[in-house]
C-alpha cells in the first residue's frame, strides 16, 4: 500500500476503544476554542463535544509523509487504542479528512511535570510519592498490555484538572519482544550513559 493510501487509512476507524456506542465523527461535530499546543505534525486544539472537553491533535498528512512518519503515527495510534487507564492519556476517536489526521484525547489542564518542577524545585516527599504512584499505575496498565513506553520524562508526565500525573506521548513506544530487549531509545538528556554508549 503506497504512503498516500496508508495515510488515508490510518484513521479510517472510528471510536478506537469502542465506547460511546460506535459513533462516527468528524471535525464538523466538535466545537473549536483554541490552539493549546503545537507539535511536530500540527497542532493541539482545545475542543468540546456535548458539553465536554477534549484535546484535539490535527496533524498536516502531507508533513507526515514528508517526515516518513506514517508508520510511527499508525503505530502510536494502534498502541493507545490497546490501552484503557486513568492513568494514560486516552484516545477517545480518530478520522481524517483530505488535509489532516486526528487524534481526540483527553483534556489535560494541569502542565507537565517539568513545567512544574522549573516553578517549584523540590517537591515534599508525600507529594513525591503520589507522582511516583500515579507513574506506577500508567506503567501497569501499559505493560499489562505488552507494551513498553521507552521515553519516560517529565515532559510526558501530565496533570489532569484533579492533578493526577498521567503518561502521555506514546510516539516511540513498542511491543515488548524478547528481540528487542537490546534496542535502546528515548530522549538522549533522559538516558543512562551507560545505555547511550551500547
Amino acid at each position: 500500500m503506497g504512503n498516500a493510501a496508508t495515510c488515508q487509512n490510518l484513521c479510517s476507524r472510528k471510536n478506537p476503544k469502542g465506547d460511546d456506542s460506535g459513533e462516527v465523527v468528524q471535525k464538523s461535530d466538535f466545537k473549536f476554542n483554541y490552539a493549546i499546543g503545537r507539535g511536530a505534525f500540527g497542532k493541539v486544539i482545545r475542543v468540546e463535544k456535548d458539553g465536554k472537553d477534549y484535546a484535539m491533535k490535527e496533524m498536516l498528512k502531507a508533513r507526515v509523509m514528508a517526515k516518513k512518519s506514517i508508520e510511527s503515527v499508525m503505530k502510536e495510534l494502534e498502541l493507545m487504542c490497546r490501552i484503557n487507564s486513568e492513568f494514560i492519556v486516552n484516545v477517545h476517536w480518530a478520522f481524517h479528512d483530505e488535509a489532516n489526521l486526528y487524534l481526540v484525547m483527553d483534556l489535560m489542564e494541569g502542565g507537565d511535570l517539568r513545567y512544574h518542577h522549573s516553578r517549584i524545585r523540590k517537591f515534599p516527599p508525600d507529594v513525591t510519592q503520589f507522582f511516583i504512584a500515579c507513574l506506577v499505575q500508567s506503567l501497569e496498565a501499559i505493560h499489562s498490555e505488552g507494551i513498553i513506553h521507552r521515553d519516560i520524562k517529565p515532559e510526558n508526565l501530565v496533570f489532569d484538572r484533579d492533578g493526577y500525573l498521567r503518561l502521555t506521548d506514546f510516539g516511540i513506544a513498542r511491543e515488548w519482544t524478547p528481540e528487542n530487549f537490546m534496542e535502546n531509545s528515548g530522549t538522549p538528556g533522559y538516558m543512562a550513559p551507560e545505555v547511550m554508549i551500547k
